[in-house]
Parts: structure tokens; sequence; C-alpha cells
């Protein structure tokens, strides 16, 4: 019996002791568990400065002060894709924290389906410690292709090969775009149209400039207009309801593409995309 409280003492004396040493308190979430492979996996980092006077995070000899710790369900140790990163120095005020949000999938080699474990991961050079976030576990899989197209770009020498994807989630099934050129091995973008109803097949046109046009169902009455360059850009969501007659896609004689049918709604977030592009590669941890 005293052995089992000596054991319980023991244990309550070290829980308090690594409370005493966390100076830095990292925490890590990400919004989903489930992703597409290539698709942008954006995580929030937050740290806070417990050392009770203001803190300066930065890079000491050959010790990164940020970094996230990336292993394969194999046990494989996944490493940055720049493995000479540079960060800014980060100064934290004593008691506040600092929140940071990235696309995991630009800054670690995270394309191979399978599990991961991911923690994020922050060196102090004043306690020579590091500090990390508890861990968090993604799957990379992929989506149903259900149409696919490879065109040219005007005035250049090289294709870009667009398809569509969906993707069965927790409650819908969502609809995925993926630009890509498959001789250079760029992915530019694989990003999410939202969700889609399949009764009605996705409707996809592409313009003169073979810029990209989708029709998709969302609703009983509600359909989700998007417009995508070649590169990935993101040009715009409109969302169209039905009220006498359903849209649908019409080519002009100029080669343009319109929406006829249909009840324009207010644009979503037009000229801004959703979610960053996998191509966007940051030099090193981004700012707010």
């Amino acid at each position: 019996m005293n052995c089992r409280r000596y054991v319980i003492v023991f244990a309550m004396l070290l829980a308090l002791a690594q409370q005493l040493h966390a100076q830095v308190k990292v925490e890590m979430s990400i919004k989903r568990t489930l992703y597409l492979v290539y698709e942008p996996i954006i995580v929030t980092v937050s740290i806070t400065n417990l050392s009770g006077h203001d803190l300066t995070l930065d890079d000491a000899d050959s010790q990164k002060w940020f970094s996230f710790q990336v292993t394969a369900g194999d046990g494989r140790i996944v490493p940055p894709v720049d493995l000479d990163y540079h960060l800014e120095p980060l100064n934290i005020p004593m008691g506040e924290t600092v929140k940071r949000t990235l696309n995991l999938s630009s800054l670690y080699a995270v394309q191979e389906f399978g599990l991961y474990r991911i923690k994020a991961s922050v060196y102090s050079s004043e306690t020579q410690k590091y500090y990390s976030s508890p861990a968090s576990d993604l799957e990379i899989t992929d989506g149903k292709l259900i149409w696919e197209q490879t065109v040219g770009v005007p005035g250049k020498q090289s294709n870009r090969t667009i398809s569509l994807l969906t993707f069965r989630m927790e409650k819908d099934n969502m609809l995925y775009i993926r630009v890509q050129d498959k001789e250079a091995g760029l992915v530019y973008t694989t990003n999410q149209l939202g969700r889609v109803l399949l009764t009605y097949e996705p409707e996809v046109q592409l313009d003169k400039e073979n810029q990209i046009h989708v029709l998709q169902l969302v609703g009983a009455r509600t359909y989700v207009y998007s417009r995508i360059g070649l590169d990935g850009e993101w040009l715009g969501q409109t969302v169209y309801n039905v009220v006498t007659t359903k849209p649908t896609f019409k080519k002009t004689k100029d080669g343009n593409v319109i929406v006829i049918g249909g009840q324009a709604d207010v644009p979503v977030a037009p000229g801004t995309p959703a979610e960053p592009k996998l191509s966007d590669r940051p030099p090193g941890f981004p700012k707010s």
C-alpha cells in the first residue's frame, strides 16, 4: 500500500516539475483528419510565453526555433521540403499568445497515401529545450475522378491537366478541382469547390483562354458556379438559385462562357481562394 502511495506521489511531482519547466506552451489544431493528396493542410499553431518575461525565439546554431515533427505510418521521419529554411526571430511578450496559420503541404512532403502523425515544436535558445504540442493524426488519400481534360496554356509551351474529383466526407460529398502539369511534375492546386449533390453531374466548360468554369448542384434548388485559372488561381465563385429555370452554361461566339437561367446571388469571396494553393511555398513561418 505504501509503495502505491509513493508511486502516486512521484507521478504528481513529475507532472508538477514538467509544468514548472514548461516555459513555452505549444498547441496545434488541424481542421480535419482526412485530406486529399496535394490538398492544402491548414494548421494553426499557438505559442504561449509562460517564462515570466518577454521571450525571443530565434535560430541557434543548427537548431531551428520552429519546426514540425512529421512521422509517416511506417515510422519514417518526413523531412521539410527545404532543409535549410530560415525563420525571422519571433518576440512574444510575457504571458501573451501568438498564433500562426500555415499550409503544412507546402512545407513537408506529405504527398504519399497513408497515415501521418504531426507535432509542432518550438526551440528556446534561452532554456536550450524543445517544447512540443500534443500529436495529431491525419490520413492522406484521394477522391474519385469524374472528369479530366488536358489543355494547352495560351502563350506557353506547356500543358495543364484539369481534374474534377468527388470525395466523401463525414456528412457530404465534396467536389474538388486539381490543376497540374504532369510532364513537369507540378501541382498548381487541389482545392475544394464545396459540397455536391451527385443527382446532377457537375457541368464543366473551358473558355477561349482554357480557363475553367464549373457548375455544381449543392442544394435542392441551389447551384455554385466557380472559375479557376490554369495556374490554379481563384477567379471567383457565385451562388445561383433556381427561380423558374435552372442555371446552365452557354459558350458565346467569341469563346467566353456565361451562365443562363437561374438567379445570381451574392458572389462568394470574389477573387479570393478558399484555401492557399499548394504551389505557394512560403520560405518560412507565415505572418498572421
